[in-house]
């Protein structure tokens, strides 16, 4: 049974300001790499166990897709993915929730 995927209010913001971002230069690109990052988040209620934990924040998890991090916590019981984060891999702060 596929778990349920959620996004979160800063998850939809940081996907707003990448998309923006890219399409200074490319709207069309920024299109498509918004609905790549929109899929493949999507994509964890599959088996969203499966992904490693960040080390700093061990009950969040992440999933690598290009330079991004989708950043997710589980509620195993609800089986609800959360998606928290869009964070770009070359910023040098750490993430918050």
């Amino acid at each position: 049974m596929a778990w349920k995927v959620i996004f979160s209010a800063r998850s939809r913001n940081d996907l707003e300001q990448i998309v923006k971002y890219i399409a200074r230069d490319d709207p069309s690109a920024a299109e498509r790499f918004g609905s790549k990052l929109i899929a493949q988040a999507e994509s964890l209620a599959d088996a969203p166990e499966l992904r490693p934990r960040l080390p700093q924040k061990p009950d969040s998890r992440f999933f690598p897709v290009d330079s991004y991090l989708i950043i997710y916590r589980l509620d195993s019981e609800q089986r609800v993915v959360r998606i928290l984060r869009f964070w770009h891999a070359a910023r040098r702060t750490r993430p918050t929730r």
